[in-house]
């Protein structure tokens, strides 16, 4: 917060933000899902998702936060400037104290979810993973693909 005397000595005018610039419509969540799915079936097809498994672990964290926004989004469960982080998934607990209403497959939806965040963190952080962790990685988001778009 700007220091209202501050403010007031110097002089300095500061328009107020007009938040709907900055809040993603729903339009933007699934733009970022498709974009996020395309590179890692880019890495898929280039056979690199070992190689390149922080980058698969990230894309596949927040290709699944984009995708659970929608889907939260059509559903009028949030409001269009809600922003689904992937650290609300940090456990089970903390996603369903973020999110207390009820929505189909609530249980299944957030073990997934919470389930990839673990998984992010262990890809992108420390030691390479072996292939195994990186194929659970994507068939989580396949997954939760599935059940979101049914």
């Amino acid at each position: 917060m700007y220091n209202l005397k501050y403010v007031i000595n110097n002089r300095k005018v500061f328009k107020p933000l007009q938040l709907c610039d900055f809040m993603p419509s729903i339009e933007e969540h699934i733009k970022n899902f498709k974009m996020f799915l395309t590179d890692i079936e880019e890495k898929i097809r280039m056979n690199v998702i070992v190689e390149r498994q922080k980058l698969v672990g990230f894309g596949v964290s927040e290709a699944s936060a984009n995708l659970f926004a929608v889907f939260l989004l059509k559903n009028k469960l949030i409001d269009p400037g809600f922003n689904v982080n992937h650290r609300f998934f940090v456990s089970e607990k903390r996603a369903k104290e973020t999110f207390p209403f009820d929505f189909p497959m609530k249980e299944e939806v957030i073990s997934l979810l919470v389930k990839i965040d673990s998984l992010r963190n262990r890809l992108c952080y420390g030691k390479e993973k072996d292939a195994k962790e990186v194929n659970e990685d994507l068939s989580l988001l396949y997954k939760l693909k599935e059940m979101i778009e049914k």
